[in-house]
């Protein structure tokens, strides 16, 4: 019972994480200057240097990866 709540779990996860990665537009590109991980409550890190590099905003993906928009 536990080894199917947990494969629930991932199955959802692993879904969202798709659906996530899907959003990313052809006009974005990654950030050059952020480092590490992107997580929910760094995305205004990631606006901000998305910004400073020249492009118009910035968001944090499924991937955790810190994408500007704009580019």
């Amino acid at each position: 019972m536990v080894q199917i709540k947990f494969l629930f779990a991932l199955l959802a996860v692993m879904t969202i994480v798709l659906m996530e990665a899907n959003t990313v537009s052809a006009r974005d590109c990654l950030s050059g200057t952020f480092g590490g991980a992107c997580w929910a409550w760094s995305g205004e890190k990631c606006r901000r240097l998305c910004i400073e590099e020249g492009h118009v905003s910035g968001h944090c993906s499924g991937g955790m990866k810190c994408w500007c928009e704009g580019c």
